[in-house]
């Protein structure tokens, strides 16, 4: 497997170019499954476990059986092994798979396309398409599929902007279809509560706590779309980049100077570099 992209797939490690998976996996026919991504970064991990937990979590909530934390812990150090990588995002993925659950193991190097254009800031529109009831899907779940969060981004392709943001259906902010979201005015920092139905962000939880050090109230609550027409700033959150500003929401700019965010993102970094050292591969 010498120069090729290494995966842990159904049990083994092997050649990308060598995967398979059926076409009666019921991930691929249903989206039966869940997924996790986490950040590698200079050699280390960014709250791994929070990612394993989770991924833990969204499978039994699906009704499949989680695979053991500390197999799914020593699978990813040794796929990131395999392919020499010391920065890049894992991704775990469990489905149904056809007669038992399938586990697939994948690590990417960073986008640096994708990078570029976060530090670049989003524009944003409103999807018409809502966030479903948390009766209907767990907000905790990351499942596969999620077919709302897909048609609300092509919305906003189609609005010319960058990405979406959710409401649920009585008009309350939710988040991106990847995302959480974070927003300005003074010096309170406002995000929906978990309440809203929102997932809760490995980054999010990080930015929660990292708020008062930039001299900022964190408050979560339900709040009304129209709350955003009074932001000062507003910025989404992401493990994989940390803080990025969104330049204008439904058309309306917003200040190219993010405050908040520009304090917030070295904090994050910092506190990645910290964690991420003390969890080498």
């Amino acid at each position: 497997m010498t120069g090729a992209t290494v995966v842990w797939l159904d049990g083994r490690f092997v050649a990308e170019r060598d995967a398979t998976i059926s076409i009666n996996d019921r991930g691929f026919l249903y989206s039966d499954g869940v997924f996790e991504t986490a950040l590698l970064q200079n050699g280390g991990f960014f709250r791994l476990r929070h990612h394993i937990d989770r991924f833990g979590a969204s499978a039994r909530t699906l009704r499949l059986p989680a695979p053991d934390a500390d197999e799914v812990d020593g699978i990813i150090r040794e796929v990131a092994r395999l392919n020499s990588l010391t920065d890049g995002n894992v991704r775990m993925t469990l489905t149904r798979g056809v007669r038992d659950p399938l586990l697939l193991v994948t690590i990417r190097p960073p986008d640096t396309a994708w990078i570029a254009k976060a530090r670049a800031g989003w524009t944003l529109a409103t999807a018409a398409t809502r966030r479903p009831s948390t009766a209907s899907i767990p907000a905790q779940l990351k499942s596969l599929g999620r077919p709302y969060a897909i048609i609300a981004r092509h919305e906003a392709i189609e609005a010319g902007a960058d990405d979406a943001l959710l409401l649920d259906d009585d008009g309350h902010v939710c988040e991106g279809p990847t995302w959480n979201v974070f927003w300005r005015i003074g010096d309170t920092l406002f995000t929906p509560s978990l309440d809203a139905g929102v997932l809760a962000g490995i980054t999010r939880t990080a930015m929660l706590e990292l708020a008062p050090q930039a001299g900022l109230t964190p408050r979560e609550g339900l709040f009304h779309r129209s709350e955003l027409d009074n932001a000062d700033e507003i910025f989404a959150t992401m493990t994989s980049v940390g803080v990025v500003a969104v330049r204008t929401l439904d058309g309306r700019a917003l200040p190219d100077t993010s405050t908040a965010g520009a304090a917030l993102l070295p904090l994050y970094q910092e506190m990645a570099r910290r964690e991420c050292a003390s969890d080498p591969l």
